[in-house]
């Protein structure tokens, strides 16, 4: 992360416009541009949310800020999304989740801190328009995904990267954050 501020800041505007619109478009990095950290906020509205990322990304980037909420970024009606948290219990997934690690090793009181387990989730996502995730709709999902989750200090957002040599049903992406 501090990698790609050192680059923004130093990049002349006409290749940071350029850099934008090739990151924005690749469909194995997804989102790797945006700057957003996960507060377990709860957003009663997209458009309250569309509006915070906004207020987000001026504060941060200042001139630089790039947030277009309608913007499509993955062309899939569904897509599985993976990222590691901080749980309680089982009960702390939601419907659309499911642990990637094994139950029995997971929940091993060896490896409790502070009454949190840490694992790995895979969440299905659907489109909210059927056929493509714009970059609101999707940000908005996985707000949604890990408000009631302990990200640690890996709060930051970093991208999603799409997992290569994968043969699943649907789309696989990594959801990577950092601290």
């Amino acid at each position: 992360m501090f990698r790609f501020f050192k680059e923004l800041f130093n990049t002349p505007k006409s290749n940071l416009e350029e850099e934008l619109i090739t990151t924005t478009t690749n469909p194995d990095t997804v989102l790797s541009d945006l700057v957003w950290a996960f507060q377990r906020k709860p957003y009663d509205s997209q458009t309250e949310f569309d509006e915070e990322i906004s207020r987000y990304q001026k504060d941060i980037l200042r001139a630089r800020a790039y947030w277009k909420g309608d913007e499509t970024v993955i062309h899939a009606p569904e897509i599985e999304i993976c990222y590691e948290a901080w749980i309680t219990s089982i009960d702390d997934l939601k419907s659309n989740e499911e642990l990637l690690d094994d139950k029995e090793e997971v929940f091993d009181e060896d490896n409790e801190e502070d009454g949190f387990f840490q694992v790995e989730i895979s969440a299905k996502l659907q489109a909210a328009n059927g056929s493509s995730f714009s970059a609101l709709d999707i940000m908005y999902q996985m707000e949604h995904q890990v408000s009631n989750k302990e990200l640690g200090d890996h709060i930051f957002f970093e991208g999603f990267r799409r997992a290569q040599d994968y043969n699943g049903p649907l789309p696989l992406y990594h959801m990577v954050c950092g601290s």
